[in-house]
């Protein structure tokens, strides 16, 4: 009979912790995914010639502006427009009681006919001595007194006729209506308040044709024509200027002369009388271009100024760029040493590090970050 094969002790031990090992192997879990990658908004550069800049807060302001009062006085018994209000050529705006006015017309209506009936009658007499005279009726001077009392009562009622026209002119003025289309930009009147001849009583403005204006010091004013202005749009685009007036003086106060800018373009429906708007004045200059970012991209180390570059978008790989600081505001930045279209982080910089892989999303310059800014997210 032929044995059984037997099987040596370590051999056997050892298929033992394999089968162990593979059934432990099929319980394990699998690797969990990757996680995803940061994303940070990155601005394309746009190089432009370096130039001296300088911004401004202008004023958006009508380039016509008007204040409407009453040529009469009196007691104000309508109001009939409010602050804001678009109104029409011609449209009543207020009222004040004309019964004094009203009263004028009639008295001076009334001399009128007394002048007229005084000059009629006067001029019959000089007519009936001339007759007379012809045939040596009555003397000479005689006639002539006539004539000339005549003429002194035509006189009288010509006068009553104009102050008759003038008293009806002035009953008028007891009604304030627009002069032009425009918008009620101020409202210094109420129902029952007596005005005095000529007091302001409204301010009427031409909203279709709206300017800037800005206080810009001394020591820049004699070369402001020179200088190339510009406004900052709400797409964060910028719209040329054309400087249409300055102030001859300076303000006593401030030291500053004011200038009135004009568009060149059409106005951004979404500007209002009274905004603030960014204003940017730019001298004519040549040299190395430079480039316009966000505050937020630049990252200083000590005394080197860099910014954070990603150099290959598919993969998100990040690279510091050394960069010279040209002109720094309140929210922006102009930096030499970057080439055109390099993809510049321009949120959260200060919390990137070199080896960190990013996903880039595009933000325009001047585009407004969201409540929660995505390059602060950090893996």
């Amino acid at each position: 009979m032929k044995r059984p094969t037997l099987i040596a002790a370590p051999t056997a031990t050892l298929l033992l912790v394999a089968a162990g090992l593979a059934g432990l192997a099929g319980c394990n879990p699998p690797p969990p995914p990757a996680a995803p990658l940061p994303a940070v908004y990155v601005t394309p550069v746009t190089l432009e010639a370096a130039t001296a800049q300088r911004r401004f807060t202008a004023t958006v302001a009508p380039r016509i502006e008007s204040e409407l009062a009453f040529r009469a006085g009196g007691k104000v018994t309508t109001r009939q427009v409010e602050l804001g209000q678009r109104v029409r050529a011609g449209q009543v705006l207020a009222r004040i009681d004309a019964g004094d006015y009203q009263l004028a017309v009639d008295a001076a209506a009334d001399q009128m006919r007394a002048a007229e009936v005084d000059a009629r009658q006067t001029a019959a007499d000089a007519a009936r001595f001339q007759r007379l005279l012809a045939d040596g009726s009555v003397p000479a001077a005689d006639q002539e007194r006539l004539q000339a009392g005549a003429d002194a009562a035509a006189a009288r009622a010509a006068q009553a006729r104009r102050q008759l026209d003038l008293a009806r002119n002035r009953s008028g003025y007891a009604v304030l209506a627009a002069p032009f289309d425009g918008i009620v930009t101020a409202v210094r009147v109420e129902p029952g308040q007596v005005v005095a001849e000529g007091q302001p009583a409204f301010a009427l403005a031409r909203g279709d044709e709206l300017e800037l204006f800005v206080d810009v010091p001394e020591r820049i004013a004699p070369t402001l024509a020179a200088q190339r202005a510009s406004v900052a749009l709400p797409d964060g685009t910028w719209s040329p200027l054309r400087l249409r007036e300055m102030a001859p003086a300076a303000n006593p106060a401030t030291r500053s002369y004011r200038a009135r800018y004009a568009l060149t373009e059409a106005r951004p429906a979404a500007w209002r009388l009274g905004m603030s708007v960014e204003l940017r004045l730019a001298d004519a200059g040549s040299g190395a271009a430079v480039a316009e970012l966000p505050a937020g991209a630049l990252v200083k180390t000590g005394a080197q100024a860099t910014v954070w570059l990603v150099a290959d978008r598919a993969a998100g790989l990040l690279k510091s760029q050394p960069v010279t600081l040209v002109a720094q505001d309140r929210d922006r930045v102009r930096v030499q040493g970057l080439q055109a279209s390099d993809l510049v982080v321009t949120a959260g910089a200060h919390k990137l590090d070199a080896g960190l892989r990013v996903r880039a999303i595009a933000r325009p310059l001047g585009a407004p970050l969201p409540a929660a800014t995505l390059a602060e997210a950090r893996p």
